[in-house]
């Protein structure tokens, strides 16, 4: 692990651990600094000229992926990032926000599935409100109905981070609402996101969300991991853990 401190690199190399990354941003918030870790590359950047994140270097490009599948071609499928305008979402210790980290992954998969042959619709692809800014829970999360049922979609994937009070809890689940299809559907993907994340198996389940509730065809509701949880919020918000995120989930058959 490097550290990078106002740009300079420290000429020291730790292994990564809890330990040290929360020691490090307790210190930070002590010392009113800023700070994020890269877990795809095991960084740790350190602004000590104030508290705001520090400037990073260019994301790391991962490798353009040729055709993988034909299973999805000729396939239309809707995705619905999280949250998003006025509705943050939920946020981690770190500052981070659910609604950047949703929006990332699927913009991550709309682009995998297109090359593979995918017609995607997406509820926003920009980090706005779906209906109009402001508008209540309800008319937002109908809004995302009406536009994977008037689509026409084959299947419909709402991305979203889970939080809890206790910053212990932690994993991965995948809700649907009980048909057989969106079961299969959310046990697929389920699978495929905690062999890749390596992130708690807290199972495919029943629930009843609105947007997975009132969509005519299979849909699932994905909860990546716990951005209340600090070793999960630098997962979601690295580019490595959208990466893998987008790449699990596009095992949609």
């Amino acid at each position: 692990m490097r550290i990078i401190i106002d740009g300079q690199r420290m000429p020291v190399n730790a292994r990564a651990s809890k330990d040290i990354i929360l020691t490090l941003k307790s210190m930070s918030k002590m010392l009113n600094w800023g700070i994020f870790f890269d877990a795809a590359n095991e960084n740790i950047y350190i602004n000590t000229k104030s508290s705001s994140a520090p400037i990073l270097p260019p994301e790391r490009q991962q490798p353009e992926d040729g055709v993988e599948s034909t299973r999805l071609m000729g396939k239309t499928i809707c995705i619905d990032p999280g949250h998003g305008g006025s509705d943050p979402g939920a946020e981690g210790s770190a500052g981070t926000r659910e609604k950047d980290n949703t929006l990332s992954i699927g913009l991550l998969l709309r682009d995998r599935l297109e090359k593979n042959g995918c017609q995607v619709i997406m509820t926003h692809d920009s980090d706005k409100d779906v209906s109009y800014p402001d508008a209540s829970a309800d008319e937002e999360l109908a809004a995302r109905v009406d536009i994977a049922n008037e689509s026409g979609a084959d299947i419909f994937v709402s991305i979203h981070n889970d939080s809890f009070t206790n910053n212990l809890t932690s994993g991965t689940s995948t809700y649907h609402y009980g048909d057989a299809d969106s079961m299969r559907l959310a046990n697929l993907v389920q699978k495929s996101l905690v062999m890749e994340l390596l992130t708690k198996d807290r199972g495919a389940r029943f629930a009843s969300f609105y947007v997975i509730r009132y969509t005519d065809m299979p849909a699932i509701l994905v909860e990546v991991g716990f951005i209340s949880n600090p070793e999960e919020e630098v997962l979601l918000a690295s580019v490595d853990g959208r990466y893998k995120s987008q790449k699990a989930s596009f095992r949609l058959s």
